[in-house]
């Protein structure tokens, strides 16, 4: 059981958790089944056990584009924020009344798809700019070699960059490996920030990372989250342990403060 309700400078955003519930419809192409029901409610909750008071929802690829449980949800709640997936050609007026509704931005959660689309054609270029012109973001899920050559796609395109997991590491790689250093590069552009997140699928080298994550970048384009509720995951992994790696991977409560400071901007616009 981890206790850290008196640490200093907890963080004030988890900026990546996922909700659903059994009866949302998998994707076709779905890498998984929700294993239990993840709801909203218990997300909450579990921010308010351990005293952080801002969220937001990573849209889950195991259910494509069916985005109306974290919709209603972001319209139920102040305190969240999240991303949706959609098709590039997505009504723009759908995608505007989404941005109304508390989307951020879209995930592209590509690790488990072959064939990448080319984000240089004039779809995905007229995708991008609609995105940047609602402030929205990209969010990537993307690991290895596979993720340069997407960020350098994306390297002169107008909407900013979330990269997800570190860049996507081989935990037996770490550092070297070349999706987070792919990652790191790419913050140079002005436009992109990457998530602490994931912590347990780095497992002991987790905190060791993402110190060197903090090194590399800085407070200003580093974001923590979580990954609640852990899909796959080992047994009785608990929400104390991915705050716990956080603390541990930076130990200074300024740089703790800075980071939150960093998602609070990024996402809830102040």
């Amino acid at each position: 059981m981890f206790d850290i309700k008196f640490t200093a400078e907890l963080p004030l955003v988890d900026t990546h958790a996922h909700i659903y519930t059994p009866d949302m419809p998998l994707a076709k192409d779905a890498w998984r089944k929700a294993e239990k029901s993840a709801p909203v409610e218990d997300f909450l909750s579990t921010l308010d056990a351990h005293h952080i008071p801002f969220g937001v929802i990573a849209a889950a690829s195991m259910f494509g584009e069916y985005n109306e449980y974290t919709l209603q949800s972001l319209r139920a709640s102040p305190r969240l924020r999240g991303t949706a997936i959609v098709a590039p050609t997505i009504d723009p007026y759908i995608l505007r009344r989404m941005r109304d509704d508390g989307v951020v931005g879209v995930r592209w959660v590509w690790f488990m798809q072959q064939d990448l689309p080319d984000l240089r054609s004039a779809e995905y270029r007229l995708f991008l700019t609609r995105l940047a012109d609602l402030d929205m973001h990209v969010q990537i899920l993307l690991g290895g070699e596979r993720l340069e050559p997407v960020l350098d796609a994306l390297a002169d395109c107008p909407a900013r960059v979330v990269i997800d997991h570190f860049g996507f590491p081989d935990p037996k790689l770490g550092i070297q490996c070349p999706g987070y250093q792919a990652a790191v590069r790419a913050v140079d552009n002005g436009r992109t920030w990457v998530k602490m997140a994931a912590w347990h699928r780095l497992g002991e080298t987790g905190p060791q990372i993402g110190a060197a994550l903090l090194a590399a970048l800085g407070t200003d384009r580093v974001l923590w989250g979580s990954d609640w509720p852990f899909v796959a995951a080992h047994e009785g992994y608990a929400y104390g342990e991915a705050v716990q790696s956080f603390l541990d991977a930076v130990p200074d409560p300024l740089q703790r403060r800075q980071i939150s400071e960093t998602a609070l901007r990024l996402y809830f616009g102040h």
